[in-house]
């Protein structure tokens, strides 16, 4: 059921104006991207249709639930009423944030781009994420400071990661929205239905590694278990000056364990069409899914296997089912832009497996800068906390009066307690 409802309206807990007849109504998501709904609404005898307006709001089924769609564009022709809406989280488009500049944690963060807003707004802003990060935008509507990706743009997710929640008027930050819930397929073949892309362009599986004082580790080389599976080696260099020649053979088997020797792979299930193959059984699983989830996709041809994410799906509102969900790299952009110099291997394991590493590993009570690592000993972040380790240059440092006192070495860069 879609319902209608005033522009102003807060809560969705009753029918509002009433229900529509729509005949079609579809939302599509994407991984922290659009989030939209697209209706089709006859001229019924009982004069529904009059109640769509533009502002007004569309109450329709979502894989999480009954969600919020501002209309923003109505488009009537001779058979009925074309409705585009966006999901009420699009709200924050029409206000305005003259300066946000802030160094923080990011429920800190967060706030300080609530506060910057021109004027209030029925939004909260929540995240279970760690650490600390700074965002500085000015002149902007508040979701460039929240998920630009741009460039040359500052913003929640460039500075911390994560993925967006859109529950109604709450919007969550979190490290993932998703989660595995076990689910597996398995493909050797195109299908029809099932539409399946594979780029090996950015593969890597010989990596050649150096490290501090430019010494490469032993052998200079490190090769993938796929390395055969292909005509030549597909070679990258991997540089990190922080890393001695002892620490390179496992940052570079972790490069290999995040999946950087596998093709990039896109899986695009359109449940209409394969439920007429008889292969349709083995991927009804992916109706089981939502967006943010880990599925692990299986290659039968080449024998391997990765996690994938669900980064976009396509949803019945009617049938209350989805029509398409779509799978991508699970680990995004690992060996992005290694050919075209705009980051080298190094710069993907620091920021896709260190720090992730660094923070399963201490509950997330740590932050990498350009200086080194610091991890709270107390408190709930870095810039909270009274107590704090750093590892850097000269070995291992401690802190007893916050991140920016007077830090006593422990451990030099030999080992050796101080």
């Amino acid at each position: 059921m879609v319902t209608i409802h005033e522009k102003n309206s807060i809560t969705f807990d009753t029918l509002g104006l009433g229900a529509l007849l729509p005949s079609l109504c579809t939302v599509k998501e994407e991984l922290n991207g659009l989030y939209e709904l697209e209706m089709e609404h006859p001229y019924d005898e009982w004069g529904k249709w009059e109640d769509i307006e533009k502002e007004r709001i569309l109450v329709a089924s979502t894989p999480r639930g009954k969600q919020p769609f501002r209309i923003y564009h109505i488009k009537p022709d001779m058979n009925g009423i074309r409705v585009y809406a966006r999901h009420i989280f699009y709200d924050l488009l029409d206000n305005f944030c003259l300066k946000v500049d802030v160094f923080g944690t990011p429920q800190g963060v967060l706030n300080a781009i609530q506060e910057a807003l021109s004027y209030a707004m029925p939004f909260t802003f929540t995240t279970n994420m760690t650490g600390t990060g700074t965002v500085t935008a000015s002149k902007v509507n508040p979701i460039a400071p929240l998920l630009s990706e741009d460039e040359d743009a500052s913003s929640f997710i460039k500075a911390f990661g994560g993925e967006i929640l859109r529950d109604g008027f709450k919007v969550s930050m979190n490290t993932s929205i998703g989660q595995d819930r076990g689910v597996a397929i398995r493909y050797g073949k195109n299908l029809v239905g099932l539409e399946i892309s594979e780029d090996i362009s950015e593969m890597a599986t010989r990596i050649y590694a150096y490290g501090k004082d430019d010494v490469a580790m032993s052998g200079g080389y490190m090769d993938s278990p796929y390395i055969s599976s292909y005509r030549y080696p597909k070679i990258h260099v991997f540089e990190d000056s922080g890393l001695t020649y002892y620490e390179l053979p496992g940052a570079v088997q972790a490069l290999f364990n995040e999946g950087c020797d596998l093709p990039k792979v896109n899986i695009k299930a359109n449940f209409q069409m394969l439920s007429q193959t008889a292969e349709y059984k083995e991927y009804a699983v992916l109706e089981e899914v939502q967006l943010g989830d880990v599925v692990t996709v299986s290659n039968v041809k080449m024998g391997f296997q990765k996690k994938a994410k669900v980064i976009s799906y396509e949803w019945d509102c009617l049938l209350e089912q989805y029509k398409e969900v779509e799978l991508g790299d699970f680990v995004a952009d690992l060996t992005s832009s290694v050919t075209n110099g705009e980051k080298s291997l190094s710069t993907a394991v620091s920021a896709s497996t260190g720090v992730k590493q660094v923070s399963n590993l201490i509950n997330g009570v740590a932050t990498i800068t350009a200086h080194g690592l610091y991890i709270s000993a107390d408190g709930t972040s870095i810039a909270d906390a009274t107590k704090v380790f750093h590892f850097g240059a000269g070995g291992l440092w401690h802190s007893s009066a916050g991140v920016s006192g007077t830090y006593k070495n422990i451990i030099n860069t030999d080992g050796n307690l101080v």
